[in-house]
């Protein structure tokens, strides 16, 4: 009588192999997803301080660009067109600083319209 060897599946060797395999693909993914979220969590610290400036510049510039509009409408009315669009005068004003090619401060544009506007 010759002693059958059993196979895989009779043996139940299949299934505990199959196993192992699903754990080993478990195992791989979890360790990837580990990674992915300690290297987001790096570049968010590395890269914080760039943001939080890039952020608060955007929102000074916009501040101070409509600051500087609300403060032309209140001295210069007649620059402002009812519309909100600036009138020619002021593109006027800042062409005659240009054209003499002055690379003084910025404060020099300021004290040209108070000269031009008699003040």
């Amino acid at each position: 009588m010759t002693k059958s060897t059993p196979t895989l599946t009779q043996s139940g060797l299949l299934a505990v192999l199959l196993q192992r395999q699903r754990y080993a693909v478990i195992e791989l993914a979890r360790r990837h997803a580990h990674r992915q979220d300690l290297r987001a969590a790096f570049w968010k610290t590395l890269t914080w301080p760039f943001r939080a400036l890039t952020a608060r510049t955007l929102v000074n510039y916009t501040g101070r660009r409509q600051q500087i509009h609300g403060d032309l409408r209140i001295q210069h009315p007649e620059w402002v067109e009812p519309n909100g669009e600036s009138s020619m005068r002021l593109m006027e004003e800042l062409d005659t600083l240009t054209r003499r090619g002055s690379n003084e401060s910025i404060a020099a544009p300021h004290r040209a319209l108070e000269q031009g506007t008699g003040r």
